[in-house]
Protein backbone atom coordinates (compact mmCIF):
# COMPACT_ATOMS: atom_id res chain seq x y z
CA UNK A 1 0.00 0.00 0.00
CA UNK A 2 2.58 2.63 0.98
CA UNK A 3 4.46 1.76 -2.79
CA UNK A 4 1.54 2.43 -4.47
CA UNK A 5 1.02 5.82 -2.52
CA UNK A 6 4.32 6.73 -3.42
CA UNK A 7 4.02 6.06 -6.67
CA UNK A 8 0.88 8.09 -6.94
CA UNK A 9 1.90 10.48 -5.52
CA UNK A 10 5.03 10.47 -8.10
CA UNK A 11 2.72 10.54 -10.86
CA UNK A 12 0.68 13.07 -9.44
CA UNK A 13 3.68 15.24 -8.98
CA UNK A 14 4.81 14.66 -12.71
CA UNK A 15 1.65 15.64 -14.14
CA UNK A 16 1.45 18.77 -11.88
CA UNK A 17 4.85 19.53 -13.07
CA UNK A 18 4.24 19.11 -17.03
CA UNK A 19 0.94 20.81 -16.66
CA UNK A 20 2.42 23.80 -15.17
CA UNK A 21 5.45 23.78 -17.82
CA UNK A 22 3.06 23.51 -20.50
CA UNK A 23 0.65 26.62 -18.93
CA UNK A 24 4.21 29.13 -18.96
CA UNK A 25 5.70 27.49 -22.46
CA UNK A 26 3.21 29.22 -24.50
CA UNK A 27 3.58 32.96 -22.85
CA UNK A 28 5.39 34.85 -25.92
CA UNK A 29 6.93 37.28 -23.30
CA UNK A 30 9.50 35.15 -21.35
CA UNK A 31 12.14 36.28 -19.57
CA UNK A 32 15.66 34.03 -19.26
CA UNK A 33 14.63 33.05 -16.03
CA UNK A 34 11.30 31.91 -17.22
CA UNK A 35 13.38 30.03 -19.72
CA UNK A 36 15.44 28.61 -17.86
CA UNK A 37 12.59 27.55 -15.40
CA UNK A 38 10.93 25.94 -18.27
CA UNK A 39 13.99 24.25 -19.53
CA UNK A 40 14.36 22.65 -16.12
CA UNK A 41 10.74 21.58 -15.61
CA UNK A 42 11.53 19.65 -18.70
CA UNK A 43 14.29 18.02 -17.27
CA UNK A 44 13.27 17.30 -13.66
CA UNK A 45 9.95 15.69 -15.09
CA UNK A 46 12.44 13.61 -17.26
CA UNK A 47 14.38 12.97 -14.08
CA UNK A 48 10.96 11.89 -12.51
CA UNK A 49 10.02 9.39 -14.87
CA UNK A 50 13.56 7.56 -15.11
CA UNK A 51 13.39 7.01 -11.10
CA UNK A 52 10.49 6.01 -11.14
CA UNK A 53 10.41 3.39 -13.88
CA UNK A 54 13.98 2.48 -11.88
CA UNK A 55 12.27 2.05 -8.92
CA UNK A 56 9.57 0.00 -10.40
CA UNK A 57 12.22 -2.49 -11.68
CA UNK A 58 13.57 -2.45 -8.00
CA UNK A 59 10.23 -3.45 -6.69
CA UNK A 60 9.97 -6.38 -8.80
CA UNK A 61 13.63 -7.10 -7.40
CA UNK A 62 12.62 -7.16 -4.25
CA UNK A 63 9.49 -9.35 -5.14
CA UNK A 64 12.27 -11.63 -6.32
CA UNK A 65 10.61 -11.11 -10.01
CA UNK A 66 14.32 -10.32 -11.06
CA UNK A 67 17.03 -11.70 -9.94
CA UNK A 68 20.57 -10.16 -9.23
CA UNK A 69 22.13 -10.40 -12.58
CA UNK A 70 19.48 -8.89 -14.20
CA UNK A 71 18.82 -5.72 -11.78
CA UNK A 72 22.18 -5.10 -12.49
CA UNK A 73 21.59 -5.35 -16.37
CA UNK A 74 18.58 -3.05 -15.35
CA UNK A 75 20.71 -0.94 -13.49
CA UNK A 76 23.65 0.21 -16.56
CA UNK A 77 20.47 0.55 -18.49
CA UNK A 78 19.55 3.32 -16.58
CA UNK A 79 22.83 4.46 -15.27
CA UNK A 80 23.14 5.52 -18.94
CA UNK A 81 20.24 7.17 -19.67
CA UNK A 82 21.26 9.55 -16.33
CA UNK A 83 24.31 10.00 -17.67
CA UNK A 84 22.39 11.71 -20.76
CA UNK A 85 20.27 13.60 -18.54
CA UNK A 86 23.33 14.90 -16.91
CA UNK A 87 24.27 16.35 -20.60
CA UNK A 88 21.73 17.66 -20.96
CA UNK A 89 21.50 19.48 -17.72
CA UNK A 90 25.56 20.48 -18.10
CA UNK A 91 23.91 22.12 -21.56
CA UNK A 92 21.22 24.05 -20.04
CA UNK A 93 21.71 27.76 -20.36
CA UNK A 94 21.20 29.36 -17.27
CA UNK A 95 21.12 32.90 -16.16
CA UNK A 96 24.33 33.75 -13.77
CA UNK A 97 22.25 33.88 -10.62
CA UNK A 98 20.74 30.89 -11.04
CA UNK A 99 23.90 28.70 -11.41
CA UNK A 100 23.23 27.30 -8.21
CA UNK A 101 19.77 25.78 -9.50
CA UNK A 102 21.21 24.32 -12.25
CA UNK A 103 24.16 22.81 -10.56
CA UNK A 104 21.88 21.32 -7.56
CA UNK A 105 19.69 19.73 -10.14
CA UNK A 106 23.22 18.30 -11.71
CA UNK A 107 24.12 17.19 -8.03
CA UNK A 108 21.39 15.41 -7.23
CA UNK A 109 21.23 13.47 -10.93
CA UNK A 110 24.86 12.62 -10.15
CA UNK A 111 24.17 11.67 -6.33
CA UNK A 112 21.25 9.49 -7.51
CA UNK A 113 23.36 7.70 -10.38
CA UNK A 114 26.36 7.33 -7.90
CA UNK A 115 23.48 5.27 -5.68
CA UNK A 116 22.93 3.05 -8.20
CA UNK A 117 26.42 2.14 -9.21
CA UNK A 118 26.93 1.49 -5.33
CA UNK A 119 23.40 -0.66 -5.53
CA UNK A 120 24.96 -2.30 -8.83
CA UNK A 121 28.05 -3.06 -6.63
CA UNK A 122 25.86 -4.53 -3.31
CA UNK A 123 24.38 -6.73 -6.01
CA UNK A 124 27.33 -8.00 -7.56
CA UNK A 125 29.35 -8.39 -4.58
CA UNK A 126 26.55 -9.26 -1.45
CA UNK A 127 28.75 -6.32 0.58
CA UNK A 128 26.21 -4.64 2.27
CA UNK A 129 28.59 -1.18 3.38
CA UNK A 130 27.65 -0.94 -0.85
CA UNK A 131 24.05 -0.86 -0.59
CA UNK A 132 24.48 1.82 2.94
CA UNK A 133 26.69 4.00 -0.01
CA UNK A 134 23.20 3.80 -2.10
CA UNK A 135 21.05 4.61 0.39
CA UNK A 136 23.27 7.36 1.69
CA UNK A 137 23.65 8.84 -2.14
CA UNK A 138 19.79 8.66 -2.43
CA UNK A 139 19.57 10.84 0.69
CA UNK A 140 22.14 13.59 -0.85
CA UNK A 141 20.21 13.48 -3.78
CA UNK A 142 16.97 14.03 -2.29
CA UNK A 143 18.41 17.00 -0.17
CA UNK A 144 19.95 18.48 -3.71
CA UNK A 145 16.30 18.17 -4.98
CA UNK A 146 15.19 20.61 -2.33
CA UNK A 147 16.93 23.51 -3.39
CA UNK A 148 16.18 22.97 -7.41
CA UNK A 149 12.11 22.20 -5.80
CA UNK A 150 11.94 25.31 -4.16
CA UNK A 151 12.97 27.50 -6.90
CA UNK A 152 10.55 25.73 -8.96
CA UNK A 153 7.72 26.44 -6.72
CA UNK A 154 8.09 30.04 -6.13
CA UNK A 155 8.70 30.10 -10.39
CA UNK A 156 5.25 29.18 -11.36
Amino acid sequence: MKNKKIIFATIISAVLVISIGLATFFNPFKSNAKMFSESLIVLVSKSQELTRNYQQEVGKWNMKIHDNLTMVIITDKYLTQFEALEGDAKNLKVPNEYENIKDSFIRSLESEAASYIHFKNYLITGNRSEDQLSTDNLSLSYQYEQVYSGFLSKNH
